[in-house]
C-alpha cells in the first residue's frame, strides 16, 4: 500500500484503519472493484474457500480422470468442460459400452459419448455458484 507522505501526526490517528486496509486489500487492486479480486487472500476464510473451489477446478478434474481411468480400465476416458453442457466424462465410442450404469449420457459426439455422474454434477454446481458467492462476499466485506 502506498505510504502517506503527509504529517506523521495526522496519519498516526488512523493507524488502525491503515493496518486494516493493508491486511484487507491486495497491493495492486483491479481498476473495476465490481469484478472482484480486491480483497487479499487470508483476510477472510470463507472468501478464500469460495475462491479455492473456483480456482481448483482443474486439479479436481485431473484427479477424477485418473481415478475413473484406473477404476474402469478405459484409456480413452477424459474429463472436461464445455460451456453449453458443463462438466462431463468422455469415453470413445469404441469403449462406451463399458460405461457403468450410473454414468448418465449427456451428449453424443461422432466418435465419443459424454456422460455425467452425480459426484461431477454436484461439483459443477458448487464451482458455478462459487464465483458468484465469492464476488458477493467480497462486495459485502
Amino acid at each position: 500500500m502506498r505510504q502517506y507522505s503527509g504529517s506523521g501526526k495526522r496519519w498516526g490517528e488512523f493507524s488502525e484503519l491503515r493496518e486494516l486496509l493493508e491486511r484487507a486489500i491486495i497491493d495492486a487492486p483491479p481498476v473495476l472493484v465490481r469484478d472482484g479480486g480486491v480483497i487479499a487472500p487470508g483476510y477472510n476464510a470463507e472468501l478464500d474457500e469460495w475462491r479455492g473451489l473456483a480456482d481448483g477446478a482443474t486439479d479436481y478434474l485431473d484427479r477424477l480422470e485418473v481415478r475413473e481411468r484406473e477404476r474402469l480400465g478405459l484409456d480413452t476416458l477424459k474429463v472436461g468442460y464445455n460451456a453449453v453442457h458443463g462438466y462431463y466424462i468422455q469415453i470413445s465410442r469404441g469403449q462406451s459400452q463399458h460405461a457403468p450404469i450410473h454414468y448418465v449420457r449427456r451428449q453424443t459426439l461422432k466418435n465419443a459419448e459424454r456422460y455425467i455422474i452425480p459426484e461431477l454434477k454436484e461439483y459443477e454446481d458448487k464451482v458455478l455458484t462459487s464465483k458468484g458467492k465469492a464476488l458477493a462476499l467480497e462486495k459485502q466485506l
